[in-house]
């Protein structure tokens, strides 16, 4: 089993090399943020060679020498309950069998997982004081051909998911930002989300603030259980249904990249 610890940690030296002397330091205290919170019963790691459909061989969070555990994931894939693909170095988060400790229930990729993820949301007829409630709809095919296609005008809405338990909110913009021409429709609200984290095998997405004095404070969060995760496709089951989203492709850093994207 050493042989995979070596193939464990090489793959780890590699991922961070380029973070210079912090690297240690920076993957100890994401380690600790994702690790200890009171009541989590997920375990993390790092995916080692070996990994398959039916078995998880990972190295345990933080490491202390010690060799790569393997779990039964059999169950797990049948369920639709192993969500990405682990390669080598890949983070994981898992959650153990109750009653056998040798089989994980749940196993996400959190590497799979950091992405821009995104939906379309559609406007509605802005209501104004004494409008009509039955007239939008009834008589919205002798509108005007502008205010339909305003109406046909979808937002892309989202978040970035990104390391270290960072989330960015993605195409919501404030009232005061739309056009003048979209006064006559709105567009619903979106959940602005700052921060994310695995708890007991599902996903918290919360959403912070900025007081008067320029601290940060907690809004509210949303726990939602992961359905599907694919290289396109992210599901979430949330409080109030099923939300899918795709994932958005990142803009090149630079004109060699966007370049070099389009030779491809």
């Amino acid at each position: 089993m050493k042989v995979y610890s070596v193939l464990c940690l090489a793959a780890l030296s590699l991922a961070f090399a380029a973070c210079g002397a912090k690297a240690d330091h920076e993957l100890t205290e994401a380690i600790e943020k994702e690790l200890y919170a009171e009541g989590d019963s997920t375990i993390y790691g790092l995916a080692c060679d070996g990994c398959t459909d039916t078995i998880v061989v990972f190295l345990r969070s933080p490491y202390e020498g010690n060799d790569p555990d393997t779990l039964n994931i059999l169950e797990a894939t049948r369920l639709h309950r192993v969500f990405g693909v682990p390669r080598i170095g890949d983070k994981l988060a898992l959650v153990r069998n109750a009653q056998d400790s040798t089989k994980a229930d749940i196993v996400i990729v959190t590497e799979d997982f950091q992405a821009q993820w995104c939906y379309k949301v559609l406007p509605t007829l802005r209501r104004h004081a004494g409008m009509d409630h039955g007239m939008p709809t009834a008589q919205l095919s002798v509108q005007p051909d502008s205010l339909r296609k305003l109406l046909a005008t979808e937002h892309e809405y989202g978040f970035q998911i990104k390391a270290e338990g960072v989330a960015t909110p993605i195409g919501m913009r404030h009232r005061n930002q739309e056009a003048a021409n979209e006064q006559l429709v709105e567009y619903p609200e979106g959940k602005r989300y700052r921060e994310w984290r695995i708890f007991n095998g599902r996903l918290i997405l919360t959403e912070t603030g900025i007081d008067s004095l320029g601290n940060i404070y907690q809004k509210g969060s949303d726990t939602a259980e992961f359905v599907a995760l694919t290289p396109d496709t992210l599901v979430l089951r949330f409080a109030d249904g099923l939300r899918g989203f795709y994932r958005k492709a990142e803009e090149p850093k630079d004109e060699t990249e966007a370049q070099k994207k389009e030779e491809k």
